[in-house]
């Protein structure tokens, strides 16, 4: 079965609106742990009040990226159509208050209705030796067997792979979710990809998991 990365590209292209948070913003102190070493493996959870920026607030569409306290931001009809799907994976939908439409207050445009959106870090993991990695700094011997971190920053870091490769008997039933050992990257099901397909759902990119390609210095 494929697997395809998610990825929404307006925050490079400058074509659509993006988000960003405040400088004035709540943070808890805590995450999502591994469950074998209890270690951090995601983002700081983000506390109300849910305030966000939308900058190029001409050209808002279903997925919003953007520096927020959550994976990306959508739109109420993704939600209502998410709802009745019977997709898995999103742990939840959160309100955003937003603050400002643009860079200045002069225009008024019309406030959307969006959601920031958390996915599920699941056990799913990927095989580094099949995603042919080229790395800055490698992973050392006393790294989680599971997350693949370990303390000051014994989990390495790379510079760029050529693929994604899932570890099959590590996979869930869910439809969205997070490898633990790849941190920020979302993945989804054929039978995710079919239903933002099918519903049109726009600014959004699906790349199949033998083409997601990485690289550090070019965002691809």
């Amino acid at each position: 079965m494929t697997y395809y990365k998610l990825k929404i590209p307006s925050f490079t292209q400058y074509k659509y609106a993006w988000a960003e948070r405040p400088m004035k913003t709540n943070n808890s102190d805590d995450c999502s742990q591994c469950p074998k070493c209890g270690g951090f493996v995601g983002l700081l959870y983000w506390l109300p009040p849910y305030d966000i920026i939308i900058k190029q607030p001409k050209n808002v569409r279903d997925f919003v990226s953007g520096v927020i306290g959550g994976n990306f931001i959508v739109s109420e009809r993704f939600k209502e159509k998410y709802e009745k799907s019977g997709l898995s994976g999103i742990t939840n939908f959160k309100s955003v208050n937003i603050i400002q439409m643009g860079t200045t207050k002069k225009i008024n445009y019309p406030i959307p209705k969006l959601l920031v959106v958390n996915i599920k870090i699941t056990i799913a993991q990927v095989d580094y030796s099949r995603m042919n990695i080229k790395w800055l700094t490698k992973p050392k011997k006393n790294i989680c067997a599971l997350c693949g971190q370990g303390p000051d920053g014994a989990g390495g870091s790379y510079k760029s792979y050529d693929k994604i490769v899932l570890i099959k008997e590590t996979l869930t039933n869910d439809n969205f979710f997070i490898p633990i050992n790849l941190p920020g990257i979302t993945m989804i099901t054929e039978k995710a990809k079919n239903f933002i397909e099918d519903n049109k759902f726009t600014n959004v990119k699906l790349t199949p998991d033998f083409e997601a390609r990485h690289n550090i210095i070019k965002i691809s």
